[in-house]
Order: C-alpha cells, then sequence, then structure tokens
C-alpha cells in the first residue's frame, strides 16, 4: 500500500517560498515541500476515486433470476421414448435418464417412461413411430406431448493398456444427442435441439465396424459425456442468473 508522503517533510525557515505551512490542533504549524503537498492531495484524490468506482461496479450490481425459456408445467404429464443409439449395449438408456434428470432439475414435472420405441409400437400395434403412432400414444397413455431422441456415436478411436493382472479399453468418442418435444394430438414438433460432444470414455467393446457400451459402472465410465449432452441440449428447461446493475 503507497504511504502518505509526510514523511519528505521537514521545518525550514519561513523565508523559504517554496514551502507551505499546515497548522494540527495541539501543536505547532509544521511545513512541508510543495512537491510533498502536492503528492498527498494527488493521493487522496485517487484514493477516493477507485473507492468510488468499486462501490459503482459492486455495490449497485444483483444477480437476478432468469427463468427458464420454456416452461413444461401447464403439459402437466410428460411421455419419454427411450433414445434410440447407434450402438449396442446400455448408453441409449443411460442418456434417457440424465436427459429425465437434467429436464426436471429446475422443474416440477411427472415423467412416464415408456421404454424403447420397439416396446412402445408393440403396445400401440404399430410399426413405424410417426404422426399415427404419437396420435395412438396420447390416446393409450393420456398424454399431450412426448419426448423423443437419438444418440449417435459417429467417431470412436480405441486404445487399450494393459498390465499385470489388468487389461483396460478406452475410446475417445465423438457423440451427437438429438431431442423433440412432440404434440401427440397432431405429431408435430413443438420443440427440438442437438448437442454433440468428444470425450474419452470406458467400458467400450469393439464388435465388427461398430462398438458397445456395456461398463459394470456406467456413470463412471461415460457419466461425464452424458451429462454433458444432457445439460447442453436441455438448457432451454433450466432456468439461469444474470448480473444486473444498477
Amino acid at each position: 500500500m503507497r504511504s502518505i508522503p509526510f514523511a519528505v517533510c521537514a521545518h525550514k525557515p519561513k523565508q523559504e517560498s517554496t514551502t507551505k505551512t499546515r497548522s494540527h490542533k495541539g501543536g505547532s504549524g509544521r511545513k512541508c515541500s510543495a512537491s510533498a503537498w502536492r503528492s498527498w492531495r494527488s493521493w487522496r484524490f485517487h484514493s477516493g476515486l477507485l473507492v468510488c468506482i468499486a462501490v459503482l461496479l459492486f455495490g449497485g450490481c444483483a444477480s437476478v433470476y432468469v427463468p427458464p425459456a420454456i416452461d413444461l408445467k401447464p403439459r402437466e404429464v410428460i411421455g419419454i421414448v427411450e433414445f434410440k443409439s447407434d450402438t449396442k449395449g446400455d448408453l441409449g438408456e443411460f442418456v434417457t435418464q440424465k436427459f429425465i434428470q437434467s429436464i426436471t432439475q429446475d422443474q416440477d414435472l411427472r415423467i412416464v417412461e415408456l421404454g424403447d420405441e420397439k416396446t412402445v409400437l408393440e403396445a400401440i400395434g404399430l410399426t413405424h413411430l410417426g404422426p399415427d403412432a404419437f396420435k395412438a400414444i396420447g390416446e393409450k397413455y393420456n398424454l399431450t406431448t412426448v419426448f423423443t431422441g437419438t444418440l449417435d456415436v459417429t467417431e470412436a478411436t480405441p486404445s487399450c493398456a494393459f498390465g499385470p493382472g489388468y487389461a483396460s479399453f478406452e475410446a475417445k468418442v465423438n457423440a451427437r444427442l438429438v431431442a423433440r418435444l412432440v404434440e401427440t394430438a397432431t405429431g408435430a414438433t413443438l420443440w427440438n435441439n442437438s448437442a454433440r460432444d468428444e470425450r474419452t470414455v470406458a467400458g467400450v467393446e469393439k464388435f465388427g465396424h461398430g462398438f458397445s457400451f456395456n461398463a459394470e459402472d456406467p456413470e463412471k465410465a461415460y457419466g461425464d459425456l452424458a451429462r454433458s449432452l444432457c445439460r447442453r441440449i436441455t438448457h432451454d428447461f433450466r432456468h439461469t442468473t444474470r448480473h444486473k446493475c444498477l
């Protein structure tokens, strides 16, 4: 911290024209050089200016709550079909669960998990998930809206590590998640979004030209990938905060 420049003050003869005298209560006048007096006044001015700037920048600012861009609560109950995936294993199911957690993080929703696409189509007696199928889903399960999605793994670069008594297999995965909210009465898309991420995940098995995700601990193996994709794609359903200054 810069000290107040009183140390340069000294008692000097009155006849010197380059000095000024400041009187202090309870004591005799003390003479300081003109340059020291100017330095002290400059220090006071700039210190006060910095305090004013700090008050303006921080004293008048606050965090403001911003509600979700899309409010799902009026829809009461929402169905979800397990996300399709071009990989074998439980990755599609795992990402679907993370998606549900993301959309219900800031909104109190009731979600009906309908199962995978094959199970849903068999239940309504149809073979294709189109407008007729969505209408049948709405009538059978009393739903007005349904979430669907697909998870595509476009690239996977495997890497292996071997040692005494162990072997591990990982892959650098480039994954893309696409989701949409469909109105069951018309089959119209009310909302859609997509997200892409690339991460190294464990619990991957190679088969032919494809990959299988069957980790014993999916959360540890590819939890970060699933959370990242779902948080990016569901930002419309979560609240945010922004700084507002008066």
